[in-house]
C-alpha cells in the first residue's frame, strides 16, 4: 500500500531492536484483508496497520500531535495514490511490537486521514513498515491471526529469495507461466497488482474483459483497470482465475502480491537472510 520510493531524504540507517528470541504469538486483527497489530509508540498503545512494503514506518499527523512529535525535515512522499504527499521525518521514536523494541532511525509523519477513511473505516495512527521485518525472523499466520518471533531453525515450506527493488522486497512468482518479480506486500489488502509495463510486454489485456475499481494509497484515490489472470503460481502452488488490477505508477514492479494470496500460506520472513518461506 505504501512505499518510500518518493521519500527524498538520505538513506536511513537500519533500525535497532532488542535481541530477539522466539516468543509467544501476538494476536493480529485481520479485517477486509488488512492486518492490524497492537503496538506501543513512545509509551502510547495503538493498533498499527502492518505493511511489509512500507520502506519506513509512518505516524499519522494527528497522532503525532498527541505524541508531541515535531518533524525535522520535510520531504516528498509517493505511494500508490494519484499524487505525492508531504511527509516530515522525525527521530526519537520507539515502537514496541511482538515482543520487540524497535528504534528506527527516522519515521515519517503523514496525514493518513484519507487512507484511513478509504481503506480502514477508522483511524490508522501508525503504519508499521519494514523496521519490524528487518529486526527479527517472524512467523505470521494471517488466518489464525498471529505473529511471533520465529526460532532460528529451518522453517517449513518453500524458500523464496528476496530481491530488493527501490527499497521494497520482491519475490519470484509466475503469471500465466511467465516469470515475474512481485512486491511482498502485506499492506496490500486488495487484488494482485500487475505493473502496466509488464502487462503490455506480455499482452495480458489483449482480448480480455476489463473493469475499473478504486485503488491507491498515499496520494489519494486512483482508478485502476481490472481483469482476470488465468493463473498465478507462487511457492509451488497454483491459483487460477485470480482478480488483478493494473498498477500504472512509473516505478511499479512486475507485480504486487498481498494478503488475498499470502493468507493461503503460513509465512516466515527473514529479511536479514534475504528469504521468506511459504508453507
Amino acid at each position: 500500500m505504501i512505499d518510500r520510493r518518493g521519500l527524498l531524504a538520505a538513506g536511513l540507517a537500519m533500525p535497532l531492536a532488542a535481541a530477539s528470541v522466539a516468543g509467544a504469538p501476538t494476536p493480529l486483527r485481520v479485517t477486509s484483508d488488512r492486518i492490524f497489530v497492537p503496538a506501543v509508540v513512545n509509551g502510547v498503545a495503538v493498533e498499527a496497520l502492518l505493511d511489509s512494503a512500507a520502506e519506513t514506518s509512518i505516524v499519522d499527523a494527528a497522532f503525532a500531535v498527541r505524541l508531541r512529535l515535531s518533524g525535522e525535515e520535510a520531504v516528498t512522499a509517493r505511494g500508490t495514490g494519484a499524487a505525492t504527499a508531504v511527509a516530515t521525518m522525525v527521530r526519537g521514536v520507539a515502537i514496541d511490537v511482538a515482543g520487540l523494541r524497535l528504534r528506527p532511525a527516522e519515521v515519517a509523519i503523514i496525514d493518513l486521514a484519507d487512507i484511513a477513511r478509504r481503506l480502514a473505516n477508522g483511524p490508522i495512527p501508525l503504519v508499521l513498515g519494514r523496521e519490524l521485518f528487518d529486526a527479527a525472523r517472524l512467523a505470521i499466520d494471517i488466518d489464525d491471526g498471529a505473529i511471533a518471533v520465529a526460532p532460528p531453525t529451518l522453517p517449513a515450506g518453500v524458500r523464496l529469495p528476496l530481491t530488493a527493488r527501490r527499497g521494497i522486497e520482491t519475490v519470484p512468482l509466475a503469471i500465466e507461466g511467465r516469470p515475474a518479480q512481485a512486491d511482498f506486500d502485506l499492506g496490500n489488502g486488495g487484488t494482485v497488482l500487475v505493473g502496466a509495463a509488464y502487462a503490455r510486454r506480455h499482452r495480458l489485456l489483449d482480448g480480455r474483459p476489463t473493469g475499473v475499481v478504486a485503488g491507491g494509497g498515499i496520494g489519494g484515490e486512483t482508478r485502476q483497470m481490472t481483469f482476470m489472470l488465468a493463473s498465478l503460481e507462487i511457492a509451488g502452488r497454483r491459483f487460477e482465475n485470480v482478480p488483478a488490477a493494473i498498477d500504472t505508477s512509473p516505478t511499479a514492479s512486475d507485480a504486487n502480491v498481498g494478503v488475498r494470496v499470502l493468507r493461503n500460506f503460513g509465512i516466515v520472513t527473514d529479511f536479514a537472510a534475504r528469504s521468506i518461506w511459504l508453507a
